[in-house]
């Protein structure tokens, strides 16, 4: 395989220009499509041995599977499938290009991240991990080597080819992955795995990225499962003093060995990291409580709110920045949280089109707070923006008067907007009626 690569200079229509990456299972390229005029990535799975007929139809099932499983997603943390197809003897998937490098690179100490980025970067795999599982896709080998980071700060959950679609009780047949960052239930005679099976890889490349060095160091791969299935890792507390314990819980939490004593799903793991990461922000960057209270006292959205509720708002809020062209929230995501504009502006995206712009004092994402389900539309920051983040645990957390007041406004907010929609249906039946 490896000569004919270095020939290999076109597949299809697309331009091959260098290699970028190779695996047990294939060989990535970069290479060019002419016809969109982009980037992509090609990856062309490995010719074996037809004599071995077991291998070739581990690749075979490993090539259809990922096609599969990645080409139905589209999420901004899941890498894209744009196409897929056979050329001689070749298999290929072309996919999204990420210039920048896996978290493989900061584990071993090529790259360092600080600790605010690695819950930035676990908060944005937790969020493309719950979108995989409600397609009913688990992952099954989330490791360093398949997540890329771009030069941007953009996480891309990659390598679907061992996923498995949820069409029994999750039961399989074979150990399949990565060993190092399988669940000790992977490793069971059972081999079943739910959600939170995905949950215990993830906490295991928090927990590497935070060590700088994986969970455990084995001589064989006896001693490796025995060591997953049997052992604790070294505490995270003790390798790394100044992590807050906040966040050293949360990687604990993520690596118990009982299954439901972990996160109930990435969802969960997500608004936790979330309220991580606001708060150490909190520690170099700290807006003073008076500031928050003197900003929320002069928005619109508090205007009926006593002196004393702000105060309860401040203390049940988390606060977080974001700058001009990230993005907030995404069109198809669950998430149990709502949002005030404490400063700056943000656009609302549908289908790829702007529909509208929110400003300092307004809310969103309060309708599928309140329904719980997906988001309609996706909101990206058209300035840098600071956010009041208000999940359900920390509207629990105030009182039923201010819980209330919550309500009343999101409910005028509705009848404003149902009133704008009207009368933008009665204009529209206007003109066509000239």
């Amino acid at each position: 395989m490896t000569k004919k690569s270095k020939k290999l200079l076109k597949i299809s229509k697309y331009e091959i220009k260098q290699t970028i990456g190779k695996g047990s299972m294939g060989i990535v390229y970069e290479a060019y499509d002419p016809f969109v005029q982009r980037t992509v990535a090609i990856k062309v799975a490995h010719q074996f041995d037809k004599n071995d007929a077991k291998l070739a139809q581990q690749a075979r099932e490993g090539f259809f599977a990922e096609v599969y499983s990645a080409g139905r997603m589209h999420h901004p943390s899941v890498v894209s499938v744009y196409d897929a197809g056979q050329q001689d003897d070749l298999n290929y998937i072309v996919m999204e290009y990420v210039d920048g490098a896996t978290l493989q690179e900061y584990v071993t100490g090529k790259r360092v991240l600080a600790t605010s980025q690695v819950i930035d970067v676990i908060y944005q795999c937790a969020k493309g991990l719950d979108y995989v599982h409600r397609q009913g896709i688990i992952h099954r080998d989330l490791k360093p080597g398949n997540i890329m980071l771009s030069n941007d700060g953009e996480v891309k959950i990659m390598d679907f080819s061992i996923a498995h679609v949820d069409q029994g009780d999750g039961t399989l047949s074979s150990v399949q992955g990565s060993p190092m960052y399988l669940p000790p239930e992977q490793l069971s005679e059972e081999k079943r795995l739910v959600e939170q099976s995905d949950i215990y890889s993830l906490g295991a490349v928090m927990y590497a990225l935070l060590a700088r060095r994986p969970l455990f160091k084995a001589n064989s791969l006896e001693s490796l499962i025995y060591q997953i299935t049997e052992m604790e890792p070294d505490s995270l507390s003790n390798i790394r003093p100044d992590l807050p314990q906040q966040v050293v819980d949360i990687v604990e939490k993520c690596l118990s060995k009982i299954i439901y004593h972990r996160y109930d799903n990435a969802r969960q793991l997500a608004n936790e990291l979330s309220r991580a990461y606001g708060r150490l922000r909190g520690v170099g960057e700290r807006i003073d409580m008076k500031e928050k209270w003197t900003t929320l006292r002069f928005l619109s959205f508090f205007r009926d709110f006593s002196d004393e509720q702000i105060t309860e708002v401040v203390d049940a809020s988390d606060w977080l920045d974001y700058k001009k062209g990230d993005t907030i929230v995404s069109e198809g995501e669950i998430e149990t949280a709502f949002y005030i504009i404490a400063k700056g502006g943000v656009e609302v995206w549908k289908d790829d089109i702007t529909i509208g712009r929110m400003y300092q004092g307004d809310c969103f994402g309060e309708t599928a707070f309140i329904k719980n389900e997906q988001r309609t539309a996706s909101i990206t920051a058209r300035t840098d923006v600071t956010l009041m983040v208000v999940s359900s645990s920390l509207l629990e957390k105030v009182s039923i008067e201010t819980q209330l007041q919550y309500y009343r406004i999101f409910l005028e907010n509705l009848v404003t907007r149902l009133s704008k929609a009207t009368d933008q249906l009665i204009e529209q039946e206007k003109g066509n009626s000239k």
